[in-house]
């Protein structure tokens, strides 16, 4: 029981740390807050690394330089627009969230998905850019 208690306690140390560490000289890329003349949007893939985790998660700490990233669109309503659906075929090669960003060190970079017409086109964006308050 002890060598437990030990164990679990030394992974909550591991953790603790491990959360507080790294973040400097590093940017966010944060999804969490969309102008209402955008569109929400997730990091589905950061530099060819699939991104599993909770829809929650809205900001990624990243180290400086250009990152591929694919985003996915939250676009509300596109049933409403005509011809949404039979004009929204993306082809192999043509994915519309796949885009490269380049980070500096301690910005913040607010994107979302901007729709470009009413047939299911849209673009990554990012709408504002701004310094991490420290």
């Amino acid at each position: 029981m002890k060598r437990i208690v030990l164990s679990v306690c030394a992974l909550l140390l591991a953790g603790a740390s491990w959360a507080g560490e790294g973040t400097e000289g590093k940017g966010i890329l944060d999804f969490s807050e969309v102008p209402a003349k955008l569109s929400p949007a997730r990091l589905a893939e950061l530099d060819g690394k699939n991104l599993s985790g909770p829809a929650s998660k809205t900001s990624f700490w990243v180290d400086p330089g250009v990152h591929e990233i694919v985003v996915t669109a939250i676009i509300e309503n596109t049933m409403e627009l005509p011809g949404a659906i039979e004009n929204r075929h993306v082809g192999p090669g043509d994915d519309p969230g796949k885009t490269s960003i380049e980070v500096e060190a301690g910005k913040r970079y607010r994107i979302a998905a901007e729709a470009l017409d009413n047939k299911g086109k849209w673009q990554p964006v990012v709408w504002k850019v701004e310094d991490i308050k420290k």
